[in-house]
Parts: C-alpha cells; structure tokens; sequence
C-alpha cells in the first residue's frame, strides 16, 4: 500500500513554522499522519485499484486528501468534523477517464456544514439488460458528464442531528453504435443528451465517533430528491433514499457493523440514473432497477492498536416493472481485507479489500476511512 511506502521513504522528521513535525505517533512510534496534516496541513495520498468489470476490470485513480482539524470546534469533535479538500483523477483499461475536485467544510459558529464538488468524466460503461429467448445482454455506451454538487446543512442539536438539502446537476452527453430500435424499446427513448438538475432535502442523525472510520454509533439518513425544470432538469424524476449504517463493540478489539440501505426513482429516470447495487463485489450497473434494496455487514477485529483483520457479506435485490430489469433474485458477495489506522487523531483507516461477488468475479478495492462512507 503505497502510504505504508511513504511511511518507508519519510521516515523522518521535518521542521516548518518553528514546529516539529513528525511521521511517528508519540503514544507508540509507530507511522501516523496526524501531526503532519494537523501541523503542515498536509495531505493523505489514496490510490485506488479500478477492477470494475463495466469499465475495462483494471485502471488506477489517485486521490488527495487534504484534512483540516476546525481550532473553533470542541476538543471532541476537531477531529471528528475536519474540513477535507480533495481532487482525484482516475483512467481504465476501457479509456475511460475522469476528474473532479472536493471542499467539504463547516462554520461551526452558526452550525452549518457544507459541501462542494466538480468533475468531467468520458467514461465507457457497461448496462446490462435481460431479453426473452436471449439472457443477458451487455451493452456499451459512452457517458460524457459535466457535473457539479453542492451541500449545505444545519446543524440542529450538538453535531447528531441535521437538516439540508443537496442540489446536483449533470450535463450529459451519450454515445453508442446500438441501433435506434433497440435504444427505443429497451432504454425508453432517454439516449439523447439531456440535463439532469435535483434538489435533494434531507434530515441526518450521525451519532458515529468519527467521520472516517467509525468504531461505535448509527447514522441514519433519509432524502427526497425531485428534478424539475426550474431545477434546469430535461427531466421530471422523484427519487428517495434511506441509509442506515450501525456499529457498537462486543469487545474492545471487535467492531461489529451493519448497513441497510433502500433507494427508489420514480418511473421516469434516464437509464443511467436508475439505482443500482452497490457493494464491493457487485459489477457496477448490472443490477439495476427502479428500487434497489441492501443490506450488509462488516466485522473488524482489531489485532493490535495500528493493523486490522475483517470480513465482510452483503446481499442485494433490484425490484423494478420493466419487463427488461426483471430479477426476483436476491444476489450476494462477501470477502475479506485488512486495515491500518494511519491518522489516530482523526480515526482514519486504510487498507485493501478482496472481495468475490454474484458473478464468481473477484474485485480489489483500496479503503479510505469505511466503505460505507457517503
């Protein structure tokens, strides 16, 4: 993993600001980030192996990930709140490419948390779709989106409960040598290029114990999301969400999580804004349909204070009215990986998964704080 290269190379101590900075946390000297991102303000290099099937099974990305603790914050919760400024780039093996940029912040004097985000990608993606007398079929379009994010919320009762809405909008351009039959009958006439706008309103309660990787806590979260035409939307679509992420400790050492997410668009979403299951194993964008249903379960232990052992198994079931998305199947992937807690001010892990989805496919993932962050 390459911060544990870093941790090889930097194995030193640096001085900026008439401070000294150090790569070795002082409880155990072992390699640690917080007193280099709180000091220098520096940045956590995430690399990221892409062994999406839909996008060529093999590519990289490369994340940084700058992490500000807020001075005006309480002691307990600088560290569980940071500001974090990110950009990222990522290519595959099927050409697709993509960039974008991240600000996510917060004025803790008036208790608003905010979030910023901005990217292009010209990615070459798989849709699957089921006919009479032929199975599954695979097909390939080319999806050019222009997008943007912003979020802002309030905070309404000491950092658990909170209040906001998320307005996104997309610009997408789409190719593809399917003939206009097929695109007509299957994908519903949505192929043209078209805006998306929606404004989501949401109400979140997080009572985790760390933004990145929590140990114990719930978060449940639920939006409505309507894209209009005053939304600058080419399309009128209703969507709901509903996320449920739980974690309490059997023991010091183990940390027992669970998920259970339900998402749900209404019947006149683009093809490629219907849900989809997503969870490590699962090909992106095979299993859609017009409601999608999740749920699963992650199990940590904790070998030492730096280094972690964990599995973790999930199930996944589409339900949807187009006779071209049916499947009644409940579908499953598990797998196994490791974490090393690189930032113990923030609570922040990082390590490799290995999972095996419904397809008997293996995937690689490279985890930045939890997976099931959102």
């Amino acid at each position: 993993m390459l911060i544990i290269i870093l941790g090889g190379i930097l194995n030193f101590q640096l001085h900026a600001q008439d401070k000294k900075v150090t790569f070795k946390d002082t409880l155990d000297n072992k390699l640690d980030l917080s007193d280099y991102v709180v000091n220098m303000h520096g940045f956590v290099p995430w690399p990221i192996i892409i062994s999406e099937p839909a996008l060529g099974n093999f590519g990289g990305a490369l994340a940084l990930v700058f992490m500000t603790p807020k001075k005006s914050m309480g002691s307990k919760d600088q560290f569980r709140f940071p500001d974090v400024t990110g950009a990222a780039g990522m290519y595959t093996a099927n050409n697709s490419w993509g960039g974008g940029a991240l600000r996510q912040g917060s004025f803790p004097k008036i208790g608003l948390r905010y979030m910023a985000a901005a990217g292009y990608c010209d990615v070459n993606m798989d849709y699957y779709r089921t006919l009479n007398h032929l199975g599954e079929i695979q097909y390939t379009f080319n999806l050019k989106p222009i997008f943007a994010v912003v979020d802002v919320s309030e905070n309404l009762y000491k950092n658990r409960l909170f209040a906001g809405f998320r307005y996104m909008f997309a610009k997408m351009e789409i190719g593809t040598d399917i003939n206009n039959e097929v695109l007509d009958s299957i994908f519903d006439y949505r192929i043209s290029d078209k805006n998306l706008g929606m404004l989501g309103l949401y109400a979140e309660v997080d009572y985790r114990n760390s933004m990145f990787t929590p140990d114990k806590g719930i978060r449940f979260k639920g939006t409505y999301y309507f894209a209009r035409s005053f939304f600058g939307s080419d399309f009128d679509v209703d969507r709901l969400e509903l996320l449920f992420n739980g974690f309490f400790q059997p023991y010091e050492w183990w940390v027992s999580g669970y998920r259970a997410e339900w998402q749900m668009v209404s019947d006149d979403a683009p093809f490629y804004y219907l849900p989809y299951v997503l969870m490590r194993g699962f090909p992106m964008m095979k299993y859609q349909g017009q409601g999608v249903l999740m749920l699963e379960t992650e199990q940590r232990f904790d070998v030492t204070r730096r280094w972690s052992l964990l599995g973790f198994a999930g199930s996944g079931k589409t339900y949807s009215d187009s006779k071209y998305l049916e499947n009644d199947n409940w579908h499953f992937s598990g797998g196994i990986g490791f974490r090393y807690l690189v930032a113990r001010l923030f609570k922040l892990r990082m390590g490799v998964d290995v999972a095996m989805g419904p397809d008997n496919q293996f995937a690689y993932y490279i985890v930045f704080g939890h997976n099931w962050n959102r």
